[in-house]
């Protein structure tokens, strides 16, 4: 009886579900960070609920994708470029804790696409602002060269052209104050928080300038593991404010 005991025990644990890296009994592992800006003790994203996005991968060892702050000799300038644009431009891809806004642009500002973030571990904010012009598509608008100014000190642009599709973003990176982080941490956390499915959008049509998407982030690392989370949310009326303060001193760009 013993034997057939243990025969039947592994016969039912074989049959099981394995256990997934960074999950206990079907439920995402969240390790604890102690890493800042805190807002009242509190880390950004201590406490997430609702609609989220998450995954767990193999820590990765690749290097950081060189972004336009590593290099400040290029401020100011329009850097020609031998490949097409990044779908997603490195500066925002290195965001790993704090914030991303999108804009993608349809009717009268077909062919242009934003982004605005907020950088935790940078303590920057960043602004990316891209036009393409393509012929051979109902992408017509032809686009202008940026035009920097000689005070020019925190941005510079990217461009790339075939002939027959020209593709151009200006870049702005800028610090922020701590004080400004922990104000941040402070209004996304009740949105992390927060249970409440985002409202379906049913106001946009074809005549809209675009649609804008809002995004918090956060990845931690522990022992050889990466967790990854990601929420889309509605902009609440705090956040709005500090994001507003923040890019109130922005650099102002060029002439475009």
């Amino acid at each position: 009886m013993l034997a057939a005991l243990l025969s039947l025990t592994a016969a039912l644990s074989g049959c099981s579900t394995p256990q997934r890296p960074g999950e206990h009994k079907g439920r995402l592992i969240q390790p604890p960070t102690t890493e800042g800006p805190f807002c009242a003790q509190h880390p950004f994203g201590e406490v997430k609920s609702g609609e989220m996005q998450h995954s767990v991968a193999q820590a990765s060892t690749e290097p950081v994708a060189i972004a336009s702050d590593d290099h400040p000799s290029d401020a100011g300038k329009l850097l020609m470029l031998s490949h097409p644009l990044e779908p997603l431009p490195v500066e925002i891809a290195r965001v790993r804790r704090g914030l991303v806004k999108r804009f993608t642009g349809q009717f009268i500002k077909d062919g242009t696409t934003s982004w605005s973030a907020v950088d935790l571990e940078r303590l920057v904010a960043v602004s990316v602002e891209r036009r393409v012009f393509d012929w051979r598509t109902h992408q017509t608008r032809a686009i202008p060269d940026p035009v920097f100014s000689e005070y020019e000190q925190l941005d510079f642009a990217r461009k790339w052209t075939d002939g027959q599709r020209t593709e151009v973003e200006v870049v702005k990176v800028f610090p922020i104050t701590l004080i400004e982080a922990q104000l941040f941490v402070c209004a996304a956390n009740p949105v992390w928080a927060d249970k409440n499915p985002l409202p379906v959008d049913d106001e946009t049509t074809d005549m809209s300038p675009g649609v804008t998407d809002v995004f918090l982030l956060d990845r931690r690392q522990a022992q050889d593991l990466s967790y990854k989370y990601v929420k889309p949310i509605l902009m609440s009326e705090n956040l709005a404010n500090i994001l507003g303060s923040i890019w109130g001193h922005a650099p102002h760009g060029p002439a475009w």
